[in-house]
């Protein structure tokens, strides 16, 4: 298993062709969204995921950070006394998969029809075979939860998902969260 750097676990980077990550939500049409004023994280610490990678404070609070920036931007605060309107939490997940690159997709650069190209090459005994170019990749997913403070319900949920870039420098990996967090609540309330 390749090491990647831990905070590149919520970096749902774009990859080498800069595919954006992939945002989705759902929610509770029966939640009165228009009374939320207010917004507090769930109590208690983070829940752990047994990966070294994402269980550590420096992804904590880049995380909290930029939901907070984007709560903020909507006119959500946190209460100065008493219980919130509702509860924010997160999770992220990691999952490395091995491609086959056997196959390749090219196109005619005509029509635009793809044509596959197998990878040819010779055994030990010289007998041609074709064989796969297993590559490992890592995508995350992040889910940002919107739970209802007083029926303790889930009434929202965000993701997004894509493939994880681990050579990104600080900087950059602070834009890239702020970014999918920021297009992840862009749904948050639901219209």
């Amino acid at each position: 298993m390749r090491w990647i750097h831990p905070l590149c676990a919520i970096l749902l980077a774009a990859s080498a062709a800069c595919a954006s990550p992939k945002i989705g939500y759902d929610y509770d049409r029966s939640a009165n969204f228009s009374a939320y004023r207010t917004y507090e994280w769930v109590p208690g610490e983070q829940e752990k995921t047994g990966d070294r990678r994402i269980d550590n404070s420096a992804v904590d609070i880049r995380l909290r950070t930029a939901v907070a920036a984007q709560l903020l931007i909507k006119g959500y605060t946190t209460p100065t006394a008493g219980q919130p309107d509702f509860y924010v939490a997160y999770s992220i997940q990691l999952k490395e998969s091995t491609a086959d690159f056997s196959a390749q997709y090219f196109t005619d650069g005509m029509t635009g029809r793809p044509f596959v190209h197998s990878v040819d090459t010779r055994s030990p005994s010289g007998a041609p075979r074709t064989e796969s170019d297993p590559q490992s990749s890592m995508t995350g997913i992040l889910l940002v939860d919107i739970v209802d403070a007083s029926s303790k319900k889930l009434v929202w949920r965000g993701t997004a998902t894509g493939a994880v870039e681990p050579g990104l420098s600080s900087r950059e990996r602070d834009e890239r969260i702020r970014d999918i967090v920021r297009k992840i609540l862009s749904s948050f309330p639901p219209k």
